[in-house]
């Protein structure tokens, strides 16, 4: 009796392993700029969707080279609904400083870190790709010049993507002018992506593998990971 309600215990469990392990991350990813209003939004969903987290960010404001970036996130998480963080700061010549310079101490820790990134990309599938843009520059002559600009620059950008991430859908990308007498951009993003969690997990044990095998490559991560609160200690403070 015992032996078998085990057994069908271990057979419902792998069952369970299995359907996790099959199962795809997905994400949303919607970017709107109006003229000086920008927002983007980013939903991902996991475990046939029962765990979901959203990720906003109302407001970029672009205030000189001197102060930087000023950006506000805020993190919405589904899985405690009643629980919501706010994150502002600022992103200035030091901090991008800071963030090459980590990741030339990620790249010094890690074995190939390029070619485990690039075949982690290699399988993420996008689902929906679509780009619009309208622009004018309150000039007919300069604002055709800008459309044609705007068609290479996105065509070069989808031809790039393409190249490290699969494709399922064609990309739609739209720029039309706005012939008006005053400077006008609106651009709008939407974009849908998924990727095995199963992979995604063995992608994880490969980088925890290539890390291991550098002397030091542990600590190197350590020491980077271990600035982010530090940094995230310094902006509430500000």
């Amino acid at each position: 009796m015992w032996k078998w309600i085990s057994i069908a215990a271990i057979i419902i469990v792998i069952f369970i392993v299995l359907a996790i392990l099959l199962s795809r991350i997905r994400l949303k990813l919607e970017i709107a700029k109006h003229d000086n209003d920008d927002r983007a939004h980013l939903e991902i969903r996991f475990l046939y969707g029962l765990i979901k987290m959203d990720y906003d960010i109302p407001a970029i404001l672009i205030t000189g080279l001197e102060k930087g970036l000023l950006y506000r996130l805020d993190r919405n998480k589904n899985i405690h609904k009643t629980d919501a963080s706010v994150d502002s700061g600022n992103i200035d010549t030091e901090k991008i400083k800071q963030f090459i310079h980590d990741i030339r101490i990620l790249l010094k820790g890690t074995q190939s870190l390029q070619r485990w990134l690039r075949h982690t990309l290699a399988h993420v599938t996008v689902s929906k790709m679509e780009w619009s843009t309208n622009i004018s520059l309150a000039d007919a002559a300069y604002t055709a010049t800008s459309t044609g600009m705007l068609w290479g620059l996105k065509t070069s950008l989808i031809g790039f993507a393409s190249s490290i991430v699969r494709m399922e859908c064609t990309p739609k990308v739209f720029v039309v002018p706005y012939w008006v007498d005053r400077l006008r951009f609106t651009t709008i993003l939407n974009c849908e992506a998924k990727i095995s969690f199963g992979y995604l997990i063995f992608s994880m044990l490969r980088l925890s593998f290539r890390i291991w095998r550098v002397p030091g490559g542990i600590e190197a991560w350590k020491r980077v990971i271990s600035k982010a609160p530090e940094n995230h200690q310094a902006n509430s403070k500000e």
